[in-house]
Formats: structure tokens, sequence, C-alpha cells
């Protein structure tokens, strides 16, 4: 009798702190001790099919921020870009600590700049930008690289076309264009016939890592991945590491070069981003900041954040194009009008020229959202947010496949409509694929810039049709961390 009492009583005691506890946050289902709204959410997953279906119903339940305990931890999580405004652009340096999940500590060890904080996240974070700046993102330069990469991406297609028309491997074609940009400011080369299977073999390990991550990975202690996601714990930590080995390779190399006096820079034409990272190496021989660790980190973050984010949205937009081809016919004739019957290039100059195309791509980065779930931060004081008490200790986030699937702010969200964003200009400021504030995606300009001038050329030079069977818009893998398109091919015929 004395312990079921103890029992009881024990179970009482948690349940109260609980109730407690949630009170001083936004509203949610009601939780339990230890495991919060883990069943909920399970049955949620379940029974909606994925993981934005779940965020939207307890959305539509709870409104536009709603807290959700994963274990003993609460998760606040904003559905709408007002509220996402007050919190990560008004009171951007009270929420600039990212929380960094036991798997990803396991890995990085505070390295880089995507998963680090304080002094150390400023500091590469102020490099980068300042690095990329210098060697021309959002001028002319940047431009410039990104059309000679295109067009010796469509070279490779015309040679390859019987009577101006061939079947393109969409996934692999957008894979090794933009991972050629980004590689070519990483390391100055781009990959060619020679080096291109290294880099695609690669690819497909990452491929085939992001496809087992569901967001468990994100939030369970490494003990118990270890103990109960065992086997796919473990060949996710192997594929990581094999992939900053496999993005750094060169950089260390060079860095090791560069310190026995076998590589030389110029500090006066730095090329490329590694390099500028070594003169910062050299000129600050102690420091815990430039150091062949966070070179490592930093390379693979700019190369994975500049890679992934940009191939899938680009591969989302022609997936879109062929079960909507007069979004496509539309574009089509507008660019055709704007460089005089197709006589040129298109230009970053062109964007004011071009309405229907910069809403095409908004549309298609609010259909694309390719976080499932997004980074978290840490409330590291109680606060208040759209008039919901926030306690401190909680994770908070803007979650953006829920806020751009968000039917108050997008009609019908489902349909991809480009002429939402021409009836109501205001939505261009809601539809946020970067994320905003002081930690939004520091190669947004880069990213932006490829979109419009990939997207914008290979319509002007291409008409493009499905080749089998028709791709689906369904993501692959609902379950995930992060949205994934499905391997298709297309038919390309010239212009």
């Amino acid at each position: 009798m004395f312990f079921i009492l103890l029992f009881v009583s024990i179970i009482s005691f948690l349940t109260a702190r609980q109730f407690l506890k949630a009170k001083r946050l936004p509203p949610g289902p009601f939780s339990l001790p230890l495991i919060g709204n883990a069943h909920q959410v399970g049955y949620q997953l379940w029974r909606t099919g994925g993981v934005t279906n779940m965020l939207n119903h307890f959305r539509k339940e709870y409104g536009d921020i709603f807290t959700l305990w994963l274990g003993p931890i609460p998760h606040v999580n904003i559905t709408n870009y007002e509220l996402s405004h007050e919190v990560f652009v008004k009171n951007s340096t009270k929420y600039a600590d990212k929380h960094v999940s036991p798997m990803i500590d396991y890995v990085r060890k505070g390295n880089g700049v995507f998963f680090s904080n304080g002094d150390k996240w400023q500091e590469l974070r102020r490099f980068s930008m300042l690095t990329m700046r210098n060697m021309g993102m959002g001028r002319d330069l940047m431009e410039e690289k990104i059309l000679s990469e295109l067009d010796a991406r469509c070279a490779e297609i015309n040679e390859k076309s019987i009577d101006g028309t061939t079947v393109l491997q969409v996934n692999e074609f957008f894979d090794l264009t933009v991972g050629s940009i980004i590689n070519n400011m990483l390391l100055g080369f781009r990959f060619d016939e020679r080096t291109k299977s290294r880099f695609l073999t690669m690819k497909h390990m990452f491929d085939e890592g992001m496809d087992k991550m569901t967001p468990l990975f994100f939030t369970l202690p490494v003990w118990a991945l270890q103990k109960f996601l065992a086997k796919d714990f473990n060949s996710i930590i192997k594929d990581q590491f094999e992939i900053i080995d496999y993005v750094s390779v060169d950089a260390i190399k060079r860095s090791r070069d560069f310190m026995n006096g076998d590589y030389e820079i110029d500090p006066n034409n730095v090329e490329d981003i590694v390099d500028a990272f070594l003169l910062k190496m050299k000129q600050n021989p102690k420091s815990d900041v430039y150091d062949e660790n966070n070179l490592k980190m930093l390379i693979t973050d700019l190369w994975i954040t500049g890679q992934e984010t940009t191939t899938t949205t680009l591969v989302s937009a022609f997936i879109q194009f062929l079960n909507n081809p007069q979004v496509m016919d539309t574009v089509q004739k507008e660019l055709i009008k704007v460089t005089n019957g197709g006589s040129r290039q298109l230009s970053l100059r062109d964007k004011t020229e071009t309405p229907y195309l910069n809403a095409t791509i908004a549309e298609v980065q609010r259909h694309a959202s390719i976080l499932n779930i997004n980074f978290w931060r840490i409330n590291n004081e109680p606060t208040v947010i759209g008039g919901h008490p926030v306690d401190s200790g909680c994770l908070i986030a803007s979650q953006l496949s829920a806020l751009h699937t968000n039917e108050k702010i997008f009609e019908n969200p489902e349909k991809f409509n480009p002429e939402r964003f021409i009836r109501n200009e205001n939505l261009m400021q809601q539809t946020i694929p970067f994320g905003i504030g002081k930690r939004s995606c520091l190669g947004e300009s880069l990213a932006r810039a490829e979109l419009y001038l990939i997207i914008g050329n290979l319509l002007l030079r291409y008409n493009f049709e499905s080749s089998g069977k028709m791709p689906s818009t369904r993501e692959t893998v609902p379950f995930g961390f992060a949205k994934r398109c499905e391997a298709f091919d297309m038919k390309v015929t010239k212009i």
C-alpha cells in the first residue's frame, strides 16, 4: 500500500508541476510528465501523413503559436510572419542562440558556422559574409560565374541532343550545376567529367542520410539513439564523417601545403573562401576560430547549405512546370518579351521587368519549403510573444513548412498559383524560405541569383516535357526532417 501511495503521489506531483509549467507557455495539447506530447505527435504524424500536416493540425487547433512538449522540453512553434518577425527580427539578439542537438554536437563539437553560438558564430558568419561579398556575391561577378556554369551544362545538353532533343536526368543536372557554382566559390574549381563521379557518389550518400533523418534524430540523446536506433544512427554518423572528409579534403591539403610553404596566396587577389580562411589562420595562429577544425566545418556548412537547398528548389520548380505547363508557357512569353525575342540572356538587371517569373519563383519556394522542421533557437529568459507568456528554457522556431501552408495567409495553399503574389504583393514579404533575422541563410543573395538566372535562362533556351511518368509534386519522405523530391527525367528540346 505504501508503494502504491508513493507512486500516486509522485505522479500527482509531476502532473501538477507539468500543468503549472504549461500555464507559462503558449497553448497546446495537454502534456504528460516525462513523455510530454510524444504520444499525440506520433498519432498525428500517422493520422495526417507527415510532419507538415501534423504541424498544421496543431496550428488549426491552438493558433499560430503553440507549444508541443517533446519529452521534458517544451517546443514553441510559430506559424505566421508577424510573430516570426516579432521574435527573430525585433528581438533578434535575444533569440540568436541555436539549439544544438546531441547528435549534431557529437559530430561537430561546436565547430563551424551553422551550429555554433556566441563569439565563434559571430566571427565565422562575419568572415563568411564579408568574403563572399568581396568575391562578388550579389554583383556582376557572381552573375557571370552562375551564367558561365549554366552555359557549360547547357553545352553538354546540346552535345547529347538528337534533332535538338535529349532526355535529361533532372536531379543530377542541378546537383552538378549548383555543386559546381558553390565549389568554385569555396575551392576555385568546378565538377567536370573527371571529377563529377566522385561528387555524385558523395551526393548520393548524403541523400540517403537525409532520407533516414527524422525529427527524432534531432531530439533524442545520443545514448538513446545508440540503444534504440543503432543501425540508422551508426549509418548516419558514418556518412556524416565521410561527407565532411570529402568536402574538406582539398581544403585541408591546401592548408597544410600553405603552412609548409608549398602553396602561396596573394593577399591582394584572394580567389576563393578557403584561401581567405588560410590567410586568417596565418594572421591568428593561436585562434580557436581560425583553425583546421573550423575550416572543415565551415566548408561543410557552406557547401551543404549552398548545394542542397538550391538544388531541391530547382528540382521542385521543374516538377511544378511539368505539372502546370500553362505557368511555364506564361513565364516563357514574359522572358521572350523582356529579352527582345530571346536575343540575349536574362540578367539580374531584368528583375523589375519580370513580375510573373518573380511570382513563380516565390510560389516554387513556398511549395518547396525545404525543412519540414526548422532548427530551434534557445529562449534564455521569460518573455511574452503574441500576448502569450513564454518561459525560459524552452526552444522556439518559426516553422516555415506550416507558415507557407497557412490557409489564413495563402488561400488554397496546396494549389500552385503564382498569380497569388501578383494579386497581393504583401505575400512576397510573408514568404521567407531563407528565414529572417540574425540567423537567416547567409547565402541568400547567391541562392536568389541562382534561382532567377538558372530558371529564367533555361526557359529561354528550351521547352520541357515529361519523359515517361509525370513526376509527383508530393514529397518522397513526408516524415523526414527535410523535404525530398523524387528523381525523374524530362525531355528537353532546344528552342
